[in-house]
């Protein structure tokens, strides 16, 4: 029988970032989750299962051999191959680093849990509860809804226990339509006594709730509020966010996803803007004690606006028809901001413009104030100021705001106003933030206060207030010392002062960094043996005759590189007797030391690859008669166009077509830098020679003791030769504390030793990026 191939769904990509981490239980379905998996945390079982597949599918004769990869388990992987799906089991050891395949076995597709954010049609308030700040809402109804969502009875009858204790955020339809936006700060209310009630004609039910504002008179809340009695409900709606199982179809000879199961139910949201998914009709609420049912609002509109009644059937009248109506009243209705519109006539778009605006002035209006910081009685005035006021902005409110801390400032001291009950706090640097200036200014020459910074005894007197250099700590000043170091220790805020010069030194361009021009550099994500393939390339393509069919290319071999990362550091001292003896020049030295042995130390382990000649990944050494890379010819004019030529015909993988890639830059010793240099220079005559013409940059080597091999590179951008990957892409060095003092000290052996440490590896991946010249 065949195997069951789970497909479709929005399955959130979230995968374990742990050295050895297992797949997720549920897989890693979809093209772009897959691509995501394997370009982050399963780089390696990505390219290992990727070449696997290419070679059974290249003895199996298909021509085009690339494995279209459609969902990844944690035992097998399921490939589209022409028309059928297939799902191949592996066995991957990943100490041997190797995997296997098993035999295929054709499957077939089911369906996943889907995503369901619904921006409903129907999502409203019913009734208001007697208890302020709960209501009735309609939850979700069936049928069609209006993004081609199709939701049975039956399934939301089911479905409707699933909503008892549903939380209800306020969220921006992206936000919604993301799954984001659940934060503590958004969440309102939530959801209770969810039941199922049945419509008229078939999958017309609904699902109705209790809905519980945490605050009846938040934010929210008055925005709801102030929106009802503007007649502007139909800015509010609810949308679903759950997940369930759908199936595709056709209905009406349209396609529509019809649900056949809510599995979870993460949360009932409020949008601002209706449309998020589909229509979202306004937010129908009663005004404090009011129940909002049928007989209600027909006795309402019988009394206050017969004439909306006449010539209809009252009692055909569906409840969003009578809904329509009451809405229609009461957007109409006289309000004390807004004169009556006598007969019905009906509201202008300028009266509509402004409503909107003064409902947001008015809720602008209330949050300013609650943030001001006034005094609960200078709050009391302005609300009751406001409130009288039919018509402000927002920038008269925070003139009112103003004047209001003004008028309160003449009364207390100094001029400084206490702000609900708290005095104003007027914030400058901390004595922690001097101390750090300070000692970046010691060591740094270029600092604007460098010359006031010259002892470093003094520095550390004022930090600590142990004037006899005794390293105690019952000898320091424990105020002074608890402000100069905040929470950390003197060895800390000394190590983030030669932190911060050491890695300032280290990205100064210098002979040490121009390594970097010969080099590709990616990031590693942990210290396992990195694999870097390179494919080779198709011949040229051949003529196809009239009717006749198209060859097989033959497929390109690769080129498999490995390297691993490894750390490297040591350690330096600040001693006290460095301290008592104020020994500038050594303690000033510290960070320009460390940074100085890292990037000598990163840039000989990357001309070592030049130097030392190493086996390459084929197993050959990388500069070798059989790469065609090697010379033996002193540097001059000669052999210079020699070696320029032999780079030019290096040829490609498998296809052996010429690369025609020029080299960008010669590397030679220090003894060899003036006769590069004057290779280039225009001799007597008017016309350059060929050479003279070249423009190739100089890398002067300064460690290399062999005053007469020379080498080529081309640009990394054309040929990738060297890859050097930092762990995490963190390039620079890193600076710790070695040791934690001792109780009572604020030494360890009347010393601070701090550690460097940098973490990079790399090896060459491409020998056809360099030449050399091995000169006997």
């Amino acid at each position: 029988m065949s195997r069951v191939l789970v497909i479709g769904g929005e399955l959130p990509a979230r995968f374990i970032e742990a050295a050895g981490a297992a797949l997720p239980e549920t897989g890693i379905i979809g093209e772009a989750a897959i691509r995501e998996a394997v370009a982050t945390d399963y780089r390696q079982l990505g390219e290992m299962l990727h070449d696997a597949l290419r070679k059974v599918f290249k003895a199996a004769g298909d021509i085009d051999c690339w494995p279209n990869v459609l969902a990844l388990y944690a035992d097998h992987v399921v490939v589209r191959r022409e028309t059928k799906i297939w799902s191949y089991p592996y066995s991957h050891d990943a100490a041997a680093n190797t995997l296997t395949l098993g035999a295929p076995v054709e499957v077939v597709a089911s369906y996943e849990p889907v995503a369901m954010r619904e921006a409903l049609t129907d999502g409203v308030f019913i009734e208001a509860a007697a208890k302020p700040g709960r209501y009735k809402i309609r939850v979700i109804k069936g049928g069609l809804s209006g993004n081609g969502n199709y939701y049975p009875d039956a399934v939301l009858r089911e479905a409707a226990p699933l909503f008892d204790g549903a939380r209800v955020f306020v969220k921006s339809d992206k936000q919604h339509l993301a799954g984001e936006g659940k934060d503590f700060r958004n969440l309102i209310g939530g959801l209770s006594k969810p039941i199922f009630i049945e419509g008229k004609a078939p999958d017309s039910g609904e699902i109705q709730a209790v809905f519980t504002l945490i605050d009846a008179n938040g934010p929210e809340a008055l925005k709801i509020r102030e929106a009802w009695d503007s007649g502007l409900t139909n800015l509010f709606g609810f949308s679903i966010d759950a997940k369930g199982l759908a199936r595709s179809e056709t209905a009406a000879g349209r396609p529509r996803r019809t649900a056949t199961k809510f599995i979870e139910v993460n949360s009932v949201d409020l949008i601002v803007e209706p449309g998020a998914g589909g229509r979202v009709i306004g937010l129908l609420e009663a005004k404090k004690d009011v129940i909002m049912d049928r007989t209600k609002m027909l006795a309402l509109l019988e009394a206050k606006r017969p004439d909306l009644l006449q010539g209809k059937k009252v009692d055909q009248l569906t409840d969003e028809q009578l809904e329509a109506l009451f809405t229609e009243a009461l957007g109409q209705a006289a309000s004390a901001s807004q004169p009556a519109n006598v007969g019905g006539t009906p509201v202008t778009q300028e009266q509509l413009a402004e409503t909107i605006r003064m409902t947001e002035a008015r809720a602008y209006a209330r949050a300013a104030i609650a943030a001001s910081g006034l005094p609960d009685e200078a709050k009391t005035k302005l609300t009751a100021q406001v409130t009288l006021m039919a018509k402000f902005t927002e920038a008269e409110i925070d003139k009112l705001i103003g004047e209001e801390r003004t008028y309160i400032a003449k009364f207390t001291e100094s001029g400084k106003v206490q702000l609900g009950g708290f005095p104003r706090i007027e914030v400058g640097e901390t004595r922690a933030q001097k101390v750090a200036a300070m000692l970046d200014a010691f060591f740094d020459p270029e600092h604007k206060d460098h010359r006031h910074a010259r002892s470093f005894r003094e520095c550390y007197v004022v930090i600590t207030g142990d004037h006899n250099i005794t390293g105690r700590l019952d000898n320091c000043d424990q105020v002074l010392l608890r402000e100069s170091l905040d929470s950390g220790s003197f060895a800390n805020v000394l190590g983030n002062s030669i932190t911060r010069r050491m890695i300032a030194d280290y990205r100064l361009a210098d002979q040490y960094g121009i390594w970097r021009q010969i080099v590709n550099v990616v990031p590693v994500r942990d210290f396992r043996s990195q694999e870097r393939t390179r494919y080779g390339g198709y011949g040229d393509l051949p003529i196809v005759a009239e009717a006749a069919p198209y060859l097989a290319q033959s497929s390109p071999s690769d080129e498999k590189a490995t390297y691993a990362i490894a750390k490297r550091g040591g350690t330096e001292d600040v001693t006290l007797e460095m301290i008592t003896n104020d020994d500038v020049g050594a303690i000033r030295s510290i960070p320009i030391k460390l940074s100085r042995a890292s990037k000598r130390t990163l840039s000989k382990f990357v001309f070592d690859f030049i130097r030392t000649n190493p086996t390459a990944y084929d197993g050959i050494a990388l500069f070798h008669a059989s790469h065609g890379n090697l010379g033996s010819a002193a540097l001059d004019t000669t052999s210079l166009a020699a070696r320029r030529l032999a780079m030019m015909k290096q040829t490609e993988l498998s296809s052996a077509d010429r690369l025609g890639i020029p080299p960008k830059g010669m590397m030679v010793p220090v003894d060899l830098q003036e006769a590069a240099v004057n290779l280039f220079k225009l001799s007597t005559n008017n016309e350059k020679t060929f050479i003279q013409a070249m423009t190739l940059d100089i890398l002067p080597v300064w460690y290399w003791t062999d005053t007469n091999d020379w080498a080529l590179y081309a640009d990394p951008m054309d040929v990738p030769g060297i890859e050097i990957g930092f762990l995490n892409g963190n390039e620079e060095p890193e600076l710790f504390v070695q040791d934690a003092p001792t109780v009572g000290s604020m030494f360890t052996n009347d010393k601070t030793t701090y550690k460097i440490r940098h973490i990079y590896g790399g090896a060459p991946v491409d020998f056809r990026a360099f030449d050399k010249s091995v000169v006997a």
